[in-house]
C-alpha cells in the first residue's frame, strides 16, 4: 500500500490548485482583516455608502386612467424595459387611485402598462432626468361574441389537495422583483441572503421546476433563484406531507411554474464567494438557448476550512451495574478541503408536444484532516487500571459524486395529458487514510501507530415512467412506474507498527480484524397511483404507492456474514382541502410510510473500532410512520397569513442505536469492557403537536415571518426483558425579517430557538442562532454583492447526553460557525431570460453535493 504523508499531499495541492492558493492569499485575507478585527461596523458602513449614491437615478410617475371615464385605475402592472435589447430595468404597480412612480438611470426606454380588462398600453420615452407622463390612458380590450370567457381571478393564497399555492401572477406588487422575492412570500419557506432555501426550518427539501425536479445542488440554486424575473412565475406549490404520488424521500418539495416561453438568449456570468471560515469559490455559468434548444454549462471550485472542538465524558456499567469505566476525551481538529466540478444540460423541444431533457455533472473534492486527543481513563473490572494517552493523527480524502440523465416528455395535449420518461445514474466514491500516533504516559510510556486506508463506490442507475391524464374538466388519474439498482462496496486496511521505537524503517503487520471487504446492494421496484377531483372550492386526492424492496450483504472473506432481506410496502394517502372565496383554507391528510433499513445496519459484522466495536442488527424490521395533518389558514393580501395546524407522526419499529458495554468474551481483544452499539427497533413512538405559522406581508417586498413548534414526544419500548417509557416537551420558534429597499438592497435577519430533544436513552441538548445579511444589485442587476454574518453571537454547538441502562455519557462539540460571509457575481446577457443559467454559490464545502434538489 502507497504511503501518502502530509508533505506529499501539500505538494501536490500545491502544483495542481494554484488557483486556490493564490485566490485564498489575496482575497480571504482582505475578508478576514477587515471583518474579524473588529472592524464589521466600519466595514458595513461603508458597504452601504457605496450602495446610496448608486440609488441616486430619475423618477418617472405618472397616473393610470380609464379612457372612457377618467378613472384612475388601481393595481396597473407597469413595466419599464431598455429600447436596444428589451432587457427589464425597473417596475412597480399604481396605488389605488392609479398613480405610479418608476426610477431608472438615463437612457432610452419602452414603458408598458398592462392590467386584465384593457388593452396592453406602450410608450417610448427617452429619460434624462425627472419626467412626469401626466395621464395614461387605458382603453377596454375588445370582446367578441360567441367567445365571451368570463375568468375570476385567482387568490393569492389557496390550498389544493396537499399543494399550498402562491399564485405569483396575481401578486402586482412582486412582480418588479425575482423568484427569491416570491419564495419569501410562500407559506413556511424562507430564503436566507445566500439564497439558502429551508421549508418549516429545515433544509430537507426538494425544489421542482416545472413539475420536474431540477436536477441542481442546494449550492448552485442560489443565484439561479436570485435572477430568475418574478414575473415570469405563475405559482409557487409548497406541500409538505408528500403523497403517494411522490417517491421523494425529503420532508418537503417547492415546485416552481413558470409562464414564460425562451426565444434566443446568451448569458455568461462570473463570481467569487468567500467566508472568513475561512473559504474561497470562484464559478463561472454559460448558457445559450433559442426557441428549440437550451445549453447550460457550469464550473466551479473551492477551498474551505473547518476547524472545531470536541468533549465527552462517558461512564461504563457491566450487566450487573458495576461501574466498569469512566473517562474523558476532549480533541481538537482542523479539516481543510479543496473542491471542484461541473454540470452540463441540453433542453430541445422536439415540437409542440415532445420535449428532451439532458443532463451530466462530476464534483471531485479532496483534502486533508489533522485531529490533536487527549484521553484519561479509570479502569475498574476486570482490574484497577489508570490509562492516558494523547493522539496525533493527519489524514487526507478524495471523493467524487458523479450524475447523469435524460427525461423525455410527451403532451398528447395542452390539457395536462402526457407521458414522462425518465433514466438517471449516479455514482459515489472515494477513499480517505492516514496514520494515527498514540504516546501512552500511563501505566507506563509507550507508542502505538496504526494506519488505515479506505475505499467505498457505488453506481446506480434508476427510470420511471409516469402518465397523466385527465377524466374530467375537474378529475384526474396518475400511474408510474420505478425501478432502481445500487450496488455499493466498501474496503478497509488497518496496519499496526511492530517496532514503534524503532530508528530504522517501521516493520507494518496487517490488522485482520480491522480489515474487511464488503459489497451492498438493494433492488427496488416502485408503483403508484393518484386520483384528483376537485368538487367547487373542496379538493380529494387519494393515492397508494407499493414498493419492493431487497436488500443484501456479501462479505467476500467471511461469508458467514453474508445476508439478503426482500421488504414489501403499501403506502396509501389521501389529501382533502377545502377553499372559501373569503380566503379561508383547510387541509386534512394522512399518509402512510414504510422505510426498509439500510444494508449496514442489517449487518451482522462486527466492526471493530479501537475502543469500542459495533455491528448492526438482522432482526431488524421495517420502520412504519402514519402522519396525521389538520391546519387551517387564513390569507389576507394586505396583511399576510396566520395558519394553525395539529399534528400526529406516529412511528413503530423506529430505529435507534443504544450501547451497552462488551462482556468478557471481548477481553481477548481489548483486555476490559468496551462500549458495543447496535441499532435496534424502537417499540413505539410518536410526536404530537401543534404549529402556528404568521406573516406580516404589507406588501411583496417587506414580511416578517414567526414560526412555533410545540410537540410532546413519546417513546415507548422494551430493553433487556425490562419496559422503559420516555416522554418530554419540546418546542422551537424562529423569528425572520426581510425587506428589499429601492428594489435593490435586500436586508434580512433571523433568530431562532430549538429546545432539547429526545430519543432512546439520549438527549439533544437546545440549539440557537442569530444571523443577518445585506444584498445589493447594481448595474441593472448586471453585478451583485452580498455580506452574510453568521451565527452573530457564537452560540451554535452540538451536545448531547446519553442515560442507557449501560452507559452514560455527555458530549459537545464546537466548529468555527461564527463568520462572515461574502459574494460578488457579474452577469453579461438579457437579464429577462436568465431563468435558464446555473449559477453558483458554492462556498467550497467541499461536501457531497445532493442532486435531488
Amino acid at each position: 500500500m502507497q504511503e501518502i504523508n502530509k508533505n506529499q499531499f501539500d505538494s501536490n495541492i500545491k502544483n495542481g490548485s494554484t488557483l486556490y492558493k493564490q485566490l485564498t492569499r489575496n482575497y480571504l485575507s482582505f475578508v478576514k482583516r477587515m471583518i474579524m478585527s473588529k472592524r464589521i461596523i466600519l466595514f458595513s458602513a461603508l458597504f452601504i455608502c457605496l450602495i446610496v449614491p448608486a440609488l441616486s437615478q430619475n423618477k418617472i410617475t405618472g397616473t393610470i386612467i380609464e379612457e372612457a371615464n377618467g378613472k384612475g385605475i388601481p393595481f396597473v402592472n407597469v413595466g419599464l424595459f431598455r429600447q436596444t435589447d428589451s432587457v427589464f430595468v425597473s417596475g412597480t404597480a399604481s396605488d389605488d387611485k392609479g398613480r405610479f412612480e418608476l426610477l431608472a438611470p438615463n437612457g432610452d426606454y419602452r414603458l408598458q402598462v398592462s392590467a386584465i380588462g384593457f388593452q396592453t398600453f406602450e410608450q417610448y420615452l427617452t429619460v434624462n432626468g425627472n419626467q412626469d407622463l401626466g395621464q395614461l390612458k387605458l382603453t377596454e380590450g375588445t370582446t367578441r361574441l360567441g367567445e365571451v370567457v368570463i375568468a375570476e381571478k385567482r387568490p393569492l393564497f389557496a390550498v389544493e389537495g396537499e399543494k399550498t399555492m402562491y399564485n405569483v401572477a396575481e401578486d402586482n406588487s412582486i412582480q418588479t422583483g425575482t423568484l427569491s422575492d416570491a419564495l419569501q412570500n410562500a407559506p413556511g419557506v424562507e430564503v436566507d441572503v445566500e439564497g439558502n432555501i429551508t421549508l418549516r426550518g429545515t433544509s430537507s427539501v426538494e425544489v421542482w421546476i416545472n413539475d420536474k425536479p431540477s436536477h441542481m445542488t442546494a449550492e448552485n440554486l442560489k443565484t439561479y433563484i436570485q435572477t430568475v424575473p418574478a414575473n415570469s412565475l405563475d405559482r409557487v406549490e409548497v406541500i409538505t406531507n408528500p403523497s403517494a404520488r411522490y417517491g421523494s424521500k425529503a420532508d418537503g418539495i417547492i415546485n416552481i411554474v413558470t409562464n414564460t416561453k425562451i426565444q434566443k438568449n446568451e448569458f455568461f456570468s462570473f463570481g467569487v464567494n468567500g467566508s472568513t471560515r475561512p473559504s474561497v469559490s470562484p464559478w463561472m455559468s454559460y448558457v445559450w438557448s433559442n426557441d428549440k434548444l437550451t445549453v447550460n454549462a457550469y464550473i466551479n471550485g473551492g477551498y474551505s476550512t473547518w476547524k472545531g472542538n470536541s468533549y465527552v465524558d462517558q461512564s461504563l456499567f457491566t450487566e450487573s451495574h458495576q461501574l466498569s469505566s469512566h473517562e474523558i476525551d476532549s480533541s481538537n481538529y482542523n479539516n481543510k478541503s479543496f473542491n471542484t466540478g461541473g454540470y452540463f444540460s441540453l433542453d430541445y423541444e422536439i415540437d409542440t408536444a415532445n420535449s428532451l431533457n439532458i443532463w451530466f455533472s462530476g464534483w471531485p473534492s479532496w483534502g486533508n484532516n489533522t485531529n490533536t486527543e487527549s484521553m484519561f481513563r479509570d479502569e475498574f473490572v476486570p482490574d484497577t487500571l489508570t490509562t492516558a494517552f494523547n493522539e496525533n493523527s493527519d489524514a487526507w480524502n478524495r471523493n467524487f459524486f458523479v450524475n447523469g440523465g435524460l427525461y423525455y416528455m410527451h403532451n398528447f395535449d395542452n390539457k395536462g395529458h402526457n407521458l414522462s420518461v425518465s433514466v438517471n445514474g449516479m455514482g459515489w466514491g472515494g477513499g480517505n487514510g492516514g496514520e494515527i500516533t498514540r504516546e501512552f504516559t500511563s501505566p507506563y510510556s509507550y507508542r502505538k501507530i496504526m494506519r488505515q486506508e479506505s475505499i467505498y463506490n457505488s453506481f446506480g442507475v434508476e427510470g420511471e415512467v409516469i402518465y397523466n391524464r385527465p377524466y374530467s374538466e375537474n378529475g384526474e388519474i396518475s400511474v408510474g412506474y420505478t425501478a432502481g439498482f445500487d450496488p455499493e462496496k466498501q474496503y478497509l486496511i488497518t496496519d499496526t507498527v511492530a517496532n514503534p521505537d524503532a530508528i530504522g524503517p517501521y516493520i507494518w503487520n496487517n490488522d485482520v480484524y480491522r480489515t474487511y471487504r464488503a459489497n451492498f446492494s438493494y433492488l427496488n421496484n416502485e408503483a403508484f397511483i393518484t386520483l384528483q377531483q376537485k368538487f367547487g372550492g373542496f379538493t380529494v386526492k387519494p393515492g397508494i404507492r407499493l414498493v419492493s424492496e431487497l436488500v443484501g450483504g456479501v462479505y467476500p472473506d467471511s461469508s458467514q456474514y453474508n445476508f439478503k432481506k426482500h421488504f414489501f410496502s403499501v403506502r396509501p394517502s389521501i389529501h382533502l382541502s377545502y377553499r372559501t372565496k373569503s380566503m379561508h383554507n383547510f387541509k386534512l391528510s394522512y399518509t402512510r410510510r414504510i422505510a426498509a433499513p439500510d444494508a449496514e445496519e442489517l449487518s451482522a459484522f462486527p466492526m471493530y473500532h479501537e475502543d469500542s466495536y459495533s455491528s448492526g442488527n438482522p432482526d431488524l424490521d421495517r420502520i412504519f410512520t402514519n402522519s396525521i395533518e389538520a391546519g387551517w389558514t387564513k390569507y389576507w393580501n394586505s396583511f399576510g397569513s396566520v395558519g394553525l395546524s395539529a399534528y400526529y407522526r406516529g412511528k413503530t419499529n423506529e430505529v435507534n442505536e443504544i450501547q451497552i458495554a462488551s462482556d468478557s468474551s471481548m477481553y481477548w481483544l481489548y483486555g476490559r469492557p468496551v462500549p458495543y452499539s447496535y441499532p435496534v427497533n424502537v417499540g413505539k413512538s410518536h410526536n404530537t403537536g401543534l404549529e402556528a405559522n404568521i406573516m406580516y406581508r404589507p406588501n411583496g417586498f417587506f414580511n416578517m415571518r414567526f414560526y412555533a413548534n410545540l410537540y410532546d414526544s413519546y417513546i415507548s419500548s422494551e430493553y433487556d426483558g425490562n419496559p422503559y417509557e420516555f416522554e418530554m416537551w419540546s418546542y422551537s420558534f424562529r423569528l425572520n425579517m426581510w425587506a428589499k429597499l429601492w428594489n435593490k438592497l435586500e436586508v434580512t435577519a433571523s433568530g431562532y430557538y430549538s429546545s432539547p430533544t429526545q430519543s432512546l436513552f439520549s438527549e439533544r441538548h437546545a440549539r440557537y442562532g442569530i444571523n443577518a445579511g445585506l444584498r445589493a444589485d447594481f448595474f441593472d442587476r448586471k453585478m451583485s454583492v452580498f455580506v452574510n454574518a453568521n451565527d452573530i453571537f457564537n452560540w451554535n454547538s452540538w451536545g448531547q447526553s446519553n442515560n442507557s441502562p449501560y452507559v452514560v455519557s455527555t458530549s459537545n462539540s464546537k466548529f468555527n460557525s461564527r463568520s462572515v460571509s461574502v459574494g460578488l457575481t457579474f452577469r453579461f446577457g438579457k437579464m429577462e431570460l436568465e431563468q435558464r443559467a446555473k449559477q453558483g454559490g458554492d462556498e467550497g464545502s467541499g461536501s457531497m453535493p445532493n442532486m435531488s434538489m
